[in-house]
C-alpha cells in the first residue's frame, strides 16, 4: 500500500509493509495456545513455542519471498473494502450520499467500455490551455494550476514541477505553512536519470520508447524528436533534484523563504504568475525543502523553450490521468511503470484499479462505510482506554530514566502531555458534500476530486493548526507518526485480529496492539523524535550528556544482538538495528506496565490454562512470526532497520515478569542475569 508524506524525520509512516506492527496467525481470544508447540520449552526458544505449530503448518507461496499475517490481514481488509465499494455501487443511494459517491466513483472507473467511447475528448480543455501558453509568464502560471497538494513519496508527481504539503512551521507551531517539494520527474528515483551504468541506461531508452508511444496515441505530430526532447528535459531537472539523503535531515528540509524571495533567489519563473494561478497570491510565508531543485527548476523554465515545455506538459498529462484513458493508453502505461519498472507482467484487474483510485479520491468516505461495520464505538473505547494506560505508564517511566537528566525528563514529561494519540478513526470525518460525483464520467470525477483536494489544502492555510487531522485513511492498516505536530494515529484496519480485538482478550490487546503502540511511542522520545519539541517545533532537547548515557546503556543491547546468527555467515548488526530495537524494550516495558495498570488491582483470568501475565507474553511473540526465504532473511540483515522476527520476540528475556510467567531458570537458553537483562527503558 502506498501512503502519502513519509517525509523522513518530520513524519514516519508505518504501514503493514512496516514491521513495527507486525504479524501474527489470527486466532479468536479463547485460542490462544493452538499455535503453541508445547515441545518446545519457553525458556529455551520462546518465539517457536509460541509459533512453533504455525511454522510447521505453513509455506511460503511460489513467488513470494516471505508469509506472515501481514499479508493475511492486508488481504483480508482488502476484500472488506472491496465488498463495501461494490455494495455500495448497486445500492442505489441517495444522490449527494457517501454511499452514492463511493459507489458512483467505483462504478465510473469499472465502465471501460464508457471510457473508451469518450476517446481523449475529456482532455480536450486541458490540451486548449496548454496549446494557449506563448510564454515565460503564460508557461508560469500554467505551471501553477498544476500545482500539487497531494505529494507523493518525497516527490510532487511528474506533471507538477512543484508540489506543496500543507502543515505546520518547523519553528511555528501555531501556523500551517506550504512545505514546497521538488517534483516534476516521470521516473521514480533521480538516480534512473543520472546513473551511468548500462542498466540504467537502457531504462533510460526503454523510457523514452514509452513517451514516443504516449505521443503516438494522442497523434503528436514529431513523437520521436519530442520524446528525446522530453527525457532530455527531465535528465536537466533531475540533475536539480536535492539527493534522497536529504530527506532523512530536517535541517536541510527547513528552508523558510518569503514570497518576495523567489524571484532573486530562483530567477527564471514568473512566480508572481505562478502564485498567483496557484491559489497563493496572499500567501508570504514558505517552507522549500530542496531550494536546489526549486532554483534548478526555474533556471529550466528560464532556458529552455517554451515549445519544449509544452510537449512536456502534454505528455505528462496523458500519464497523469492514463487510468479514465482509453485502453491503449492505460496499456502501454502499464507496459513501463507496471512491466519495465516492477516486474510485473500482468496489469491488476481493473476491479482492483477501481477500488484503490476510490479510496484515493474518496478515502474518509470509504472509512466511514468501513468503521461503520467493522470497527463499533465499543472497540474504539477499548482502544482508547489501552491508550490512555499506555500514557500513564509513560509518565512512571519516563520519570524514572536513569539516562536522562532531570531538565531532560521534564521536557520528555511535557511532550507527553501533549502527546495526541488517537486510535481507530477520526472523530470529525472530511465533508464531501461540494464534491460532485457522477456514475458515467470516471475522468470529470478524477479531475474534481482532485480540485477539492487542492482547494481543502489550501483552505488549511487560513485555519489554526489541527493537531488530530488524520493523515491516513482508517481502512488502511498500518500507524502515523506526526513529529510535527506531536501526534500518533493508529487505524481501524490495524487495530483487528491478531493485534487487536475489540470484544476480546485484554491480555493479548496489551500484549500485541499495546506493545506496538508503546514501541510507536516511543520514537516521540528517542534520537528520532528528539528534536521535536511539545508543539512539534524543531529543538534538541536531549543534553550532550543525555545522548552519552543513553548509548553507554544500548551497548548491552547492541552485544545482545550481535550474537544472534540465523546462518553460520551471517550475524545481526546490533547497531544497525539499536533504534527500532530500544523500542520494542520500551514498547513491551510500557505495554505490560499497562496492562497491570488495566486490572485496577485484580488478578488476570485464566484462558486456555493460561494466566493473563502468560497470555500477554504469547500475544508479543505471535506478533513476529513469520516465514521467509533464505535470501530474504540475508537480505533483511544486511539492509533492514528491524531485525528478524524471532530475535525481536526474544525482547522478552530483558523483562523480568517474563522469567516470572514461565517459570525460567538459569538453566534455560534464554536466560540472562539480571544485573545483565538490558533497562533503557
Amino acid at each position: 500500500m502506498q501512503l502519502r508524506f513519509c517525509t523522513g524525520r518530520l513524519l514516519v509512516v508505518l504501514a503493514l509493509v512496516a514491521s513495527s506492527i507486525a504479524a501474527a496467525q489470527s486466532a479468536p481470544p479463547n485460542a490462544i495456545a493452538d499455535d503453541v508447540d508445547n515441545s518446545v520449552k519457553p525458556g529455551d526458544d520462546f518465539y517457536r513455542y509460541a509459533n512453533g505449530s504455525w511454522l510447521k503448518a505453513n509455506t511460503i507461496s511460489a513467488g513470494l519471498s516471505s508469509y506472515d499475517s501481514r499479508a493475511i490481514v492486508a488481504e483480508k481488509t482488502s476484500q472488506r473494502v472491496r465488498d463495501l465499494i461494490q455494495k455500495a455501487a448497486t445500492a442505489h443511494a441517495a444522490k449527494g450520499s457517501v454511499v452514492q459517491k463511493v459507489g458512483d466513483y467505483y462504478a465510473s472507473f469499472l465502465d471501460q467500455s464508457g471510457i473508451d467511447a469518450k476517446g481523449v475528448s475529456p482532455l480536450a480543455h486541458e490540451m486548449a490551455s496548454i496549446a494557449a501558453i506563448t510564454d515565460k509568464s503564460s508557461l508560469s502560471a500554467y505551471f501553477g494550476t498544476t500545482l500539487n497538494s497531494e505529494v507523493e513519496g518525497l516527490t510532487a508527481n511528474a506533471d507538477h514541477i512543484f508540489g506543496i504539503w500543507v502543515n505546520q512551521g518547523f519553528e511555528d507551531s501555531d501556523h500551517n505553512l506550504p512545505h514546497i517539494w521538488q517534483g516534476g520527474l516521470g521516473m521514480p528515483e533521480r538516480d534512473n536519470y543520472l546513473d551511468p551504468s548500462p542498466k540504467a541506461t537502457e531504462l533510460r531508452n526503454r523510457y523514452q520508447a514509452h513517451i514516443e508511444s504516449i505521443l503516438k496515441l494522442i497523434g503528436d505530430a514529431n513523437p520521436e524528436k519530442n520524446a528525446a526532447g522530453i527525457l532530455s528535459l527531465e535528465i536537466r531537472i533531475a540533475q536539480a533534484f536535492a539527493p534522497d539523503s536529504d530527506a532523512a535531515d530536517v535541517a536541510k528540509q527547513n528552508n523558510p523563504w518569503k514570497s518576495t524571495d523567489f524571484a532573486s533567489k530562483a530567477p527564471g519563473l514568473d512566480w508572481q504568475a505562478y502564485f498567483q494561478s496557484a491559489g497563493l497570491a496572499v500567501q508570504r510565508d514558505f517552507i522549500v525543502w530542496q531550494p536546489s531543485a526549486v532554483i534548478g527548476v526555474a533556471a529550466l523554465v528560464r532556458d529552455e523553450s517554451t515549445e519544449l515545455w509544452k510537449e512536456y506538459l502534454r505528455f505528462h498529462l496523458v500519464e497523469h490521468y492514463a487510468s479514465v484513458l482509453p485502453k491503449a493508453v492505460a496499456t502501454e502505461h502499464f507496459a513501463f511503470y507496471g512491466t519495465i519498472l516492477m516486474g510485473t507482467q500482468q496489469p491488476p484487474d481493473r476491479s482492483k484499479e477501481a477500488m484503490a483510485a476510490t479510496n484515493g479520491a474518496l478515502g474518509q468516505a470509504v472509512g466511514q462505510l468501513y468503521t461503520e461495520r467493522y470497527f463499533p464505538v465499543k472497540a474504539k473505547a477499548r482502544a482508547q482506554a489501552m491508550v490512555k494506560d499506555l500514557m500513564a505508564a509513560y509518565r512512571v517511566r519516563i520519570s524514572g530514566l536513569s539516562w536522562m537528566l532531570p531538565q531532560t525528563k521534564e521536557k520528555a514529561l511535557a511532550k507527553l502531555a501533549a502527546l495526541q494519540v488517537i486510535a481507530g478513526y477520526p472523530d470529525v470525518w472530511t465533508d464531501y458534500s461540494s464534491l460532485d460525483i457522477a456514475r458515467n464520467d470516471a475522468f470529470g470525477n478524477m479531475r474534481r476530486a482532485e480540485v477539492f483536494i487542492r482547494s481543502r489544502n489550501l483552505a488549511k492555510l487560513k485555519q489554526p493548526v489541527d493537531p488530530i487531522e488524520w493523515p491516513i485513511n482508517p481502512q488502511t492498516p498500518g500507524a502515523v507518526i506526526m513529529f510535527s505536530p506531536n501526534a500518533e494515529f493508529f487505524t481501524a484496519a490495524i487495530l483487528q485480529p491478531p493485534y487487536f480485538d475489540g470484544e476480546g482478550d485484554s491480555a493479548s490487546n496489551y500484549g500485541s496492539a499495546g506493545a506496538a503502540m508503546a514501541h510507536e511511542i516511543s520514537h516521540s522520545f528517542d534520537e528520532l523524535g528528539n528534536i521535536y519539541d511539545a508543539q512539534g517545533r524543531l529543538g534538541d532537547w536531549w543534553t550532550a550528556e543525555d545522548h552519552a548515557r543513553y548509548h553507554e546503556a544500548a551497548e548491552k543491547l547492541i552485544a545482545q544482538f550481535n550474537r544472534y546468527c540465523p546462518v553460520p555467515d551471517l550475524c545481526v548488526n546490533g547497531k544497525q538495528v539499536l533504534s527500532e530495537n530500544v523500542a520494542d524494550l520500551a514498547g513491551l516495558h510500557v505495554a505490560h506496565d499497562a496492562y497491570v495498570l488495566s486490572l485496577k488491582g485484580k488478578t488476570g483470568v485464566i484462558i486456555g490454562g493460561l494466566t493473563g501475565e502468560q497470555r500477554f507474553f504469547l500475544a508479543f511473540a505471535k506478533r513476529w512470526r513469520k516465514l521467509q526465504t533464505e535470501t530474504a532473511l540475508r537480505q533483511q540483515i544486511q539492509t533492514d532497520t528491524h531485525s528478524p522476527g524471532e530475535y525481536r520476540s526474544d525482547t522478552v528475556r530483558n523483562v523480568d515478569p517474563w522469567y516470572e510467567a514461565y517459570k525460567v531458570t538459569p538453566s534455560d537458553k534464554l536466560y540472562v542475569k539480571p544485573e545483565d537483562r538490558v533497562g533503557i527503558w
